[in-house]
């Protein structure tokens, strides 16, 4: 009976009422949209970030069967004959890829700044590739000097040109409209035009090559960055035939076989996604933070979903009671509630999806800043939606709408026949759980245990604090629920205060007794604040310990790195020669450097870097965590084997101040003790460091990744960063307060998009006090004809609605405030610890949530007097 009989009811019992309120319908679906909207463009944004991450040499070759890399530093060319005499004929290619990175050089006049996009280097053996057999191959070296697309030279000009006239590039045919007759790339502290040879060719049913894409010839790639003799990785790729899987398995047998020796393992052999996998586990814990954020709006529309429809469930309840009297049985009720939430669900999910999508344009950008920032360099600057993100989206919808509706469903199921005969009802109090104090401080309590449990670990090295957004929830349902405990003493105090008004005592006696709607309405509103404000002062917080870290560690007058280096895995170094003569310039009176190599240790990636430790006057000034006993580390002749770390370092690989390391180097394996523990909010990888003589022998290299400089009394470092800027048009020279407004800078554009989740999550919750406004004088129809019966005027209604949404806003915005004192302990010392391994000193903008909550406070006053205006005009008979 039930299943032929519920179309018709939705047609003829839900449809109904939806075309009789259109508003209020759409805002339900509006309110739902945007918490599946900005979980859709955040997660949106966050695959795009992940998926730029990739060997781009799968746009050339394939996919390869094996990479062999070294652990740390680079490969000798020597170990290809090695590789070619071990594989002893067999059908395999083997591609050596060097790879470095690259930016297009600062506008004339403007002071270079981070940001800038950065291309990848790949130089390849273009006639190893060639000898791949595929159709596109052919055509890499085809191709006119111009780079027309399509266009081929004859004969084999093409061919020869690419190697008898100096360095040249392909780019991708996404690079420009047009391509180029050069490009201007700054490449370590040398700015280089490239003639562009032509397009890279891809396979007609391939994906083109990413536009920071940019392909050389091995040897010129080579002697332009210094590799000559070195390679940064060898690729493997078997022919297709038979056995290929027992092929593949006895290559990567061989390729291990070789790797070991009495030092160490000499490279680290790994599947061609292992490269993506690596940045996925990089970027993990932030992306789960910034998906769990971008719930907020959602949890807050949840509050309001519930409300809406369980007031929807009141005002029905005489045609639910005809229904029960016609004989519709309980069950076809109940499913009849479900399926008028997931059509709700349904329609704000597809809503959500457009609006994730255009704001998936936006928040990638947001995303790509932070990741180029702490993890690797993308320059992704669009989403795209699949359909596989389509039906999470809409299952995400349909899902927070049906869980908000089960509860409405169960109650609209059981109201009993009788009630057809009352005209209207009371408002209901809610259930008794939701009413239950003690429901309130068990959920703190629970909180606070899950708030000491240990995060969870990934492989790779992340960690994720799964027990803290457990503490955070029950903490935000808990305080939402002890909230609407403080609105009767609230009214009662201000009807004591205020009672000669009968506006005042109207409003307020409504809340001597609040009903389940004013519940739900304060509840929302106190998880909207107390997210927003807890944010707040988690940024606060970073901000402040951000400015003095960057105030201690960045002492120094001037400050140079390549201008090429605008991301954190930037592999663009400066020249030993360059390094000397700006350490030996007449007007520097002491130099530091800097340099960092990425290795890996157990399967994690890490930096080791290379620092002036001896020198006093240089040596840079740690914010210490654990500081070291003695200064055996500053002493060159007992610090040979002590090494300082940083504090996400300890996090991540969990080892303290004793802790012995082995390190990889091109030399062999190297054992350290860690000496000290310091703060770095600059790289959540983790940092070791050591003296910067021991980097040069183990990897055999003078070169640096920055240069601190230290000018001599009487000169001007504005003056001497103009001469240098001149020297050295590769290089980026920042003044100290320049370089510390550039840090900050930097560091508010990777929280931009947390503040756009925060003004979602409190508009969401005001409106959902609108709605709460609304629901409520639908139910007041016969009480508001009454005071119009006795003179009460149109204003004075409104009055008193106002003051009814300004109790409800005040006791949400004070509860919401000292939930967020506890969010915002919890984020700094359990979420941010566990996730990045940072330690923050906790400051509290006492003016930016005193606005926030004055803010709040005043919209819900104005808001609430507009709604009451509206109802002061509601007819008694009117429908909903």
């Amino acid at each position: 009976m039930s299943a032929p009989l519920l179309p018709f009811l939705l047609r003829r019992f839900t449809l109904r009422h939806w075309l009789l309120a259109p508003k209020q319908s759409a805002l339900l679906v509006v309110i739902l949209a945007l918490g599946v909207a900005v979980f859709v463009s955040v997660r949106l944004a966050n695959r795009a970030a992940v998926s730029s991450f990739s060997n781009f040499t799968d746009t050339l070759t394939g996919q390869s069967d094996w990479i062999i890399q070294p652990p740390a530093g680079t490969l000798p060319e020597s170990v290809l004959p090695e590789l070619r005499s071990a594989l002893d004929g067999r059908a395999v290619h083997i591609i050596p890829v060097v790879e470095t990175t690259a930016s297009p050089p600062p506008e004339s006049g403007n002071e270079a700044k981070f940001g800038r996009p950065t291309y990848t280097l790949l130089g390849v053996d273009l006639i190893s590739i060639a000898n791949l057999a595929r159709p596109q191959d052919g055509s890499f070296l085809n191709q006119k000097k111009t780079g027309a697309r399509g266009q081929e030279a004859e004969g084999d000009q093409g061919f020869w040109s690419a190697f008898n006239n100096g360095p040249q590039v392909w780019i991708s045919a996404d690079f420009a409209a047009t391509p180029p007759e050069q490009i201007t790339l700054v490449i370590d502290e040398t700015v280089r035009s490239l003639p562009v040879a032509g397009i890279i060719p891809s396979a007609p049913d391939a994906p083109r090559a990413p536009a920071t894409l940019i392909i050389a010839d091995l040897a010129q790639l080579q002697k332009i960055t210094g590799k000559t003799g070195r390679v940064d990785r060898v690729e493997f790729i078997i022919e297709s035939g038979p056995r290929s899987d027992e092929r593949r398995a006895e290559l990567r047998d061989i390729l291990e076989k070789l790797a070991q020796s009495p030092s160490g393992a000499r490279w680290l052999v790994t599947a061609p996604g292992a490269k993506r996998d690596t940045a996925e586990a990089m970027t993990r814990a932030f992306r789960l933070n910034l998906t769990i954020l971008s719930l907020i709006a959602l949890l807050t529309g949840l509050y309001l979903i519930f409300q809406a429809l369980d007031g929807a469930v009141v005002r029905r309840r005489p045609e639910i009671a005809i229904l029960r009297s016609l004989g519709v049985e309980e069950r076809t009720i109940r499913r009849l509630w479900l399926a008028e939430s997931a059509l709700l669900g349904l329609a704000g999910g597809a809503l959500g999806l457009l609006l994730g999508w255009a704001g998936a344009q936006v928040a990638v950008r947001a995303v790509g800043q932070t990741v180029n920032a702490l993890y690797y360099a993308t320059t992704v600057a669009s989403a795209n939606l699949t359909f596989g993100e389509s039906l999470l989206g809409l299952a995400l919808g349909v899902s927070a709408a049906l869980v908000a509706g089960f509860w409405p469903a169960r109650e609209a199921a059981r109201t009993p026949p009788a009630q057809v005969l009352q005209r209207g009802a009371p408002p209901a109090a809610g259930a008794r759980l939701w009413r239950s104090i003690g429901l309130g401080l068990a959920c703190i309590i629970a909180g606070i245990i899950c708030a000491q449990l240990p995060p969870v670990r990934f492989a790779g090295g992340g960690r994720f604090p799964f027990a803290g957004y457990v503490a955070a929830f029950l903490w935000v349902f808990g305080a939402g629920i002890s909230c609407a405990f403080l609105l009767p003493p609230l009214a009662r105090l201000a009807q004591a205060a205020g009672g000669r008004y009968a506006t005042a005592r109207i409003a307020l006696g409504h809340l001597r007794t609040p009903s389940g709607r004013h519940r739900l309405a304060a509840a929302a509103l106190v998880c909207a604040i107390g997210m927003t404000a807890g944010m707040t002062i988690l940024v606060a917080s970073f901000e402040q310990t951000m400015q003095g870290w960057v105030r201690r560690a960045l002492q120094a007058d001037l400050y140079i790195s390549s201008a090429g280096a605008q991301s954190a895995s930037s592999q663009n170094r400066i020249s030993a020669d360059a390094a000397q003569a700006l350490a030996t310039h007449p007007a520097v009176a002491h130099a530091g450097m800097l340099v960092a190599h990425p290795i890996d240790m157990e399967g994690v990636s890490t930096l080791l870097s290379g620092v002036d430790l001896e020198d006093p006057a240089t040596r840079p000034d740690l914010p210490w965590i654990t500081p070291p006993h003695d200064d055996a580390v500053f002493d060159p002749a007992r610090n040979e084997h002590l090494a300082l770390v940083s504090e996400s370092f300890t996090e991540r690989f969990r080892v303290g101040v004793g802790a012995m390391l082995r390190l990889p180097t091109p030399a062999g394996m190297r054992e350290v003790t860690v000496a000290g523990v310091f703060a770095d909010y600059g790289n959540e990888r983790g940092s070791i460091l050591v003296p910067r003589r021991l980097t040069r022998a183990w990897f055999a290299e003078d070169s640096v990744t920055s240069v601190a400089l230290y000018v001599k009394p009487g000169v001007d470092p504005d003056t001497l960063r103009a001469e240098l800027t001149k020297l050295y048009p590769g290089l980026s020279v920042f003044t100290n307060a320049r370089l510390r407004a550039e840090v900050l800078r930097v560091f508010r554009q990777t929280f931009s998009i947390t503040h756009a989740l925060e003004v979602i999550g409190v508009a969401v919750a005001m409106t959902g006090l609108a709605l709460t406004l609304i629901s409520v004088l639908l139910d007041r129809r016969d009480e508001l004809t009454t005071l119009r019966a006795l003179g009460f005027r149109r204003r004075q209604i409104a009055a008193s609605a106002s003051l009814e949404g300004l109790a409800v806003s005040a006791c949400a915005v004070a509860v919401g405030l000292v939930l967020s004192l506890a969010l915002g302990w919890l984020l700094i010392h359990v979420i941010n610890k566990q996730s990045f391994g940072w330690t923050l000193a906790t400051a509290v903008p006492v003016g930016r949530l005193a606005l926030l909550g004055l803010g709040v406070t005043l919209t819900g006053w104005i808001v609430s007097y507009a709604v009451g205006l509206w109802g002061a005009d509601l007819p008694a008979d009117r429908e909903e």
